[in-house]
């Protein structure tokens, strides 16, 4: 995960957000963010 990725994920997490994110393999290692695909 890269800096930029996590900058995202942690700031989904704090606001309580789902992220929005086709690129879903980044973010799956953790468990409480909640991650919606548009493309599917």
């Amino acid at each position: 995960m890269t800096l930029g990725d996590s900058i995202i994920a942690a700031t989904a997490l704090i606001y309580n957000l789902d992220l929005y994110t086709h690129n879903v393999s980044d973010f799956e290692s953790i468990q409480e963010l909640r991650i919606i695909d548009p493309i599917r």
